[in-house]
């Protein structure tokens, strides 16, 4: 015999194969087959949030304390892991195609996890900032409030 192991792995699998007369899976119900469950629609927190504008005016913009739009950071030219750009936009889609911000869940955003963000004023083992790293309630308190209210692009 040339193929032991795929003759041992078809008897494996007609030895879990129902019995004659019984239906394909007994174990599935009839009907449609189920779908994945989309996530509950966010519902913002209760609370003033500020905007996504003002988090990148005050926040994300070259010049600011996070400064994710420097050149050589995560804007052009040279930047790094995700393209965060010069504009408001362009820092929206950059985090969300890298995964710091879930548009399908937005509460559960990255940026606003105690043990995930990249970003040191959210959790302490972050190392964003790079050259700035530490503690900073302002930005802080400021993104996980836009979070609580369902991170939108506004």
């Amino acid at each position: 015999m040339k193929h032991p192991a795929a003759l041992v792995a078809l008897l494996a699998c007609e030895a879990c194969a129902a019995a004659p007369g019984a239906p394909a899976d007994a174990a599935l119900p009839p009907g449609p087959a189920p779908t994945a469950t989309a996530p509950a629609p966010c519902t913002p927190a209760a609370g003033a949030a500020p905007t996504y504008t003002e988090l990148f005016d005050q926040y994300f913009a070259k010049g600011k304390p996070g400064h994710c739009a420097t050149a050589g950071c995560h804007s052009n030219p040279g930047f790094n892991e995700w393209l965060c750009g010069d504009t408001k936009e362009s820092c929206y889609q950059g985090m969300v195609q890298v995964g710091l911000i879930n548009p399908a869940n937005p509460q559960a955003s990255m940026i606003g996890n105690p043990t995930q963000s990249p970003l040191s004023w959210i959790n302490p083992t972050g190392n964003m900032p790079f050259d700035a790293t530490g503690p900073f309630p302002a930005g802080r308190d400021a993104i996980l409030a836009w979070v609580a209210a369902c991170a939108p692009n506004n």
